[in-house]
């Protein structure tokens, strides 16, 4: 019960601004599309592609890692929580994976 509770009070929330994200950026790229102008900032669709399949590979990559390691402590570690322990590795190895996508993304855009 507990558990469900702090569900609760996590899921909700985020799932909330993420809608709203969404929608707000949305209705930003309609507007702009209006106005003539690129929302993608001038990115070719074998570019945005390409970025789009680096951010990917990078994400499951690293939420790979994060399971490994999640099950390395339960295993390691009995007297971790099991949900807990793989959610609080998948979610760190997760932004890890967003941040190395952020500076791949940086160090090729400088160039």
């Amino acid at each position: 019960m507990g558990l469900f509770i702090i569900l609760l009070i996590v899921v909700f929330p985020v799932c909330g601004l993420m809608g709203y994200y969404i929608r707000t950026r949305n209705s930003e790229r309609i507007k702009l599309i209006e106005q003539g102008l690129n929302p993608d900032e001038g990115l070719n669709i074998t570019e945005y592609q390409k970025q789009a399949n680096l951010k990917n590979g990078v994400l499951l990559l690293s939420l790979g890692l994060g399971l490994l390691c999640g099950h390395l402590l339960v295993i390691n570690y009995e007297m971790m929580d099991e949900i807990i322990t793989y959610l609080m590795m998948l979610l760190i190895f997760g932004g890890i994976g967003f941040l190395i996508n952020y500076r791949i993304t940086n160090n090729r855009n400088s160039r």
